[in-house]
């Protein structure tokens, strides 16, 4: 994959470089999210499985079967299914806001790598890209976005 760059120069969507690769790797993780949300859904809850030290020293790992510890195996389901459908909406939610002769272009080029099509200026397709990464940072609350009492758009 090409090395990811952002534009400095009055830039409003400017995000800090760990944050902007950590929203990106959400966004090229889109595919596996579905899947995992969908078998997440299918599955039965996971056996409880402990880890922790013997009185030697040695780690172990065992597998809970009633051992008196509190366990909601719904909840934890429930839980990991709103963090992965929180993350799915922001994509989708920010995939909406490029204009649909832009969205294809932006989308495959983030989540594939692929080149953006000819149909307009590679430094278009980039401006919307860098819009599509900080909405979603955006709409995850991975930033800030008041600026001089204002919102960005």
């Amino acid at each position: 994959m090409p090395r990811e760059y952002q534009r400095n120069k009055n830039n409003p969507y400017l995000l800090p470089h760990n944050l902007y690769m950590r929203v990106l790797y959400i966004i090229r993780d889109y595919d596996r999210l579905k899947d995992e949300y969908h078998a997440v859904l299918q599955s039965s809850p996971a056996p409880r499985i402990t880890t922790g030290y013997d009185k030697d020293g040695k780690h172990v790992s065992e597998l809970m079967q009633g051992s008196g510890g509190i366990a909601d195996p719904t909840a934890d389901k429930a839980m990991r299914l709103v963090v992965i459908s929180e993350e799915l909406h922001a994509v989708e939610q920010s995939l909406r806001m490029i204009p649909g002769e832009y969205r294809q272009g932006v989308k495959h080029n983030v989540m594939y790598g692929a080149w953006y099509p000819t149909d307009a200026s590679e430094r278009t397709y980039r401006r919307w890209k860098q819009r599509f990464v900080f909405n979603v940072a955006k709409t995850l609350k991975l930033v800030n976005v008041v600026h001089s009492g204002k919102e960005k758009p």
